[in-house]
């Protein structure tokens, strides 16, 4: 982070308290009275954290912003306490203070499926000239926001960070710390029902990225998703840019075909054809890479260029990884989602990959999809179906509602086998597992009993 001094703090809160200010300055700022430290800043925000006294006064340059007047019995260093009538608003007022020090374009990135990705795409091209502040794999949630603006510092020349949501008022609090310049929409699809209760809440809560954005700016959105076009944008006033494969967009692909690591297709943008190529498998994939595209393209980088960079990235893990497996068999690990959207993605792959092998599918746990449970198990099992997966292994009370959707669609209940632990599914597996199999491990990332199974099938 770029170092703060206390004095343009005082001046910042407007305390006139002190007569004299020290000549301090903070190599660090948190929101937790736990994390104190030398040379640190601390908005006590969260007031059921008690601070630790002891460990505080043999601290040096410690100072905590507080409208919590301390107690005489505390024995505190009370020099380095500064006192404000409302602890959150000063923490958002440092927060717009230390964000417009830098005039640098940051990209804000929501979406059901692909933000990772998209994300890693976009750094991966900028870091290999610029440097960049991002968010760390897919720690997206509200609490690592502090920590991703701090990283910001007079070197930085780009900020890409995911906005997550599980919660209607997520996405435009993210905003709020990083002040983006351009925001994307990768998709809308079915997620995070526990949080924002219903479906139609979820789009309106993905479409925060416009207030997010001031309603001004450059979005990017997904222009074949159905559920982004439900949004209202007539209020927003900013340049609009668009990516696709089936309906024309100002970033379009077709001529899209699978290569032995990942997809080859032609990009049409601004009257002109590009020969691409984005490593990783799936239409979902081609996709990813159109937004990454037309984000690089917005912040000035030459297309060219772009998909040059773009054709070395690396997945992160368990994002359709696949592998040697015991006795021959391929193992395909797209452990990290189990969204419906993921769900779609990972079995077309399994199917383009699959092709004359014997398709299994293993699903652990689910996340909860509340009151649109059913209608999840339903999409999950009519894409069971409709890709022809071969063999259904499932364990949780969740995925066998799925089980009994998929027997009630028509496939044979042979082919479905629901296991009550651990030793079922390994017996299940050994007896499928051959040179003519494909295995694919679906569950949500919390789940680690089924990656456990996994990791024990994996050869290479």
């Amino acid at each position: 982070m770029k170092m703060i001094d206390l004095k343009d703090i005082i001046k910042l809160f407007k305390i006139d308290t002190y007569k004299e200010v020290k000549h301090v300055s903070f190599t660090n700022v948190t929101n937790n009275i736990k994390k104190i430290n030398n040379d640190t800043l601390v908005f006590h925000i969260y007031k059921k954290d008690e601070l630790n006294v002891e460990e505080y006064n043999n601290l040096s340059n410690c100072y905590i912003v507080t409208d919590q007047p301390i107690l005489k019995s505390q024995s505190i260093v009370s020099g380095n306490i500064l006192y404000v009538t409302n602890v959150k608003k000063a923490y958002s007022t440092f927060i717009n203070y230390y964000r417009a020090l830098f005039d640098i374009p940051v990209v804000a990135i929501t979406g059901t499926c692909g933000k990772t990705t998209t994300k890693e795409m976009i750094k991966h091209v900028l870091e290999n000239k610029y440097k960049v502040a991002a968010t760390k794999s897919s720690r997206n949630s509200l609490e690592f926001n502090l920590e991703y603006l701090l990283s910001i510092d007079e070197e930085t020349e780009f900020g890409v960070f995911e906005t997550g949501v599980s919660y209607p008022g997520n996405l435009i609090l993210g905003c709020e710390y990083f002040k983006p310049t351009i925001g994307v929409i990768t998709n809308i699809g079915m997620d995070h029902l526990s949080g924002c209760k219903t479906f139609e809440n979820y789009m309106r809560t993905k479409g925060e990225m416009l207030a997010g954005l001031g309603y001004e700016g450059t979005l990017i959105i997904n222009n074949d998703d159905t559920n982004i076009k439900q949004l209202d944008f007539s209020p927003y006033e900013g340049t609009i840019i668009t990516f696709g494969i089936m309906d024309q967009a100002n970033f379009f692909a077709d001529q899209i075909k699978y290569e032995d690591e990942g997809m080859s297709f032609c990009l049409h943008y601004d009257s002109k054809a590009y020969e691409a190529y984005a490593p990783g498998f799936g239409e979902h994939n081609v996709y990813n890479a159109l937004a990454a595209l037309s984000v690089l393209d917005t912040l000035g980088i030459d297309l060219e260029e772009s998909i040059e960079y773009l054709s070395s990235f690396k997945h992160i893990r368990s994002h359709l990884q696949f592998h040697n497996g015991i006795n021959n068999s391929i193992i395909v690990d797209d452990t990290w989602s189990s969204n419906p959207p993921s769900m779609k993605a990972a079995f077309e792959v399994l199917s383009n990959k699959g092709k004359e092998k014997v398709k299994i599918v293993v699903l652990g746990k689910l996340p909860s999809q509340g009151d649109y449970a059913i209608e999840h198990y339903k999409q999950i099992a009519q894409l069971i179906i409709d890709y022809k997966i071969d063999f259904l292994i499932t364990k949780s009370s969740i995925t066998n509602n799925v089980s009994k959707k998929v027997e009630e669609l028509g496939m044979n209940e042979d082919r479905i086998i629901h296991c009550k632990n651990n030793t079922q599914v390994k017996s299940a597996l050994e007896g499928l597992l051959d040179a003519n199999s494909i295995v694919l491990f679906k569950k949500s990332m919390f789940d680690q009993s089924i990656t456990k199974i996994m990791n024990k099938y994996i050869s290479d």
